[in-house]
């Protein structure tokens, strides 16, 4: 699973960290469809009213829509690994649209979608390397999303 926190995400973590910056209390998951299952985005990859560097799930019919996701949803912080990590205490469901691409991976977000001072925070592949095809209205993707820093 690749995963990167772009130029524009640790940005804002190094604001909040030592800048005295305030942090959101509410991010959104979204699905990129860019990129392949392997791969992410480039650290230099932007949110905002037009992101560069990776494309965002589109639904052909229905409604996609990032996921609201409070403070409150993540674990508390664990070893894995060579680092630390924090995952969503229950899944968060992506279903009631059909989309135009397959869903390669998910991103965190500072904004419900792509608009003026949308920050994406973390981009990631799905654990299996393998993408999500939305071909009826009821398929769901149930996604637990983990975000892991390295030492």
């Amino acid at each position: 699973m690749a995963e990167i926190f772009p130029d524009e995400g640790l940005d804002y973590l190094l604001n909040i960290a030592v800048g005295g910056g305030t942090p959101d209390t509410t991010l959104f998951l979204g699905l990129f469809t860019s990129q392949t299952p392997s791969t992410v985005p480039a650290r230099t990859a932007t949110g905002g009213a037009a992101p560069s560097g990776w494309t965002e799930m589109a639904a052909s019919s229905g409604t996609y829509a990032r996921q609201a996701v409070a403070t409150s949803d993540w674990g508390a912080p664990a070893t894995n690994g060579n680092g630390r990590r924090r995952t969503l205490s229950a899944p968060e469901v992506f279903s009631g649209f059909i989309g135009a691409a397959a869903a390669n991976g998910f991103f965190l977000a500072t904004n419900p979608q792509s608009e003026a001072g949308d920050t994406i925070l973390y981009f990631a592949n799905f654990d299996s390397l393998t993408a999500r095809t939305f071909a009826a209205l009821l398929d769901e993707l149930n996604l637990t999303a983990r975000i892991q820093f390295d030492g």
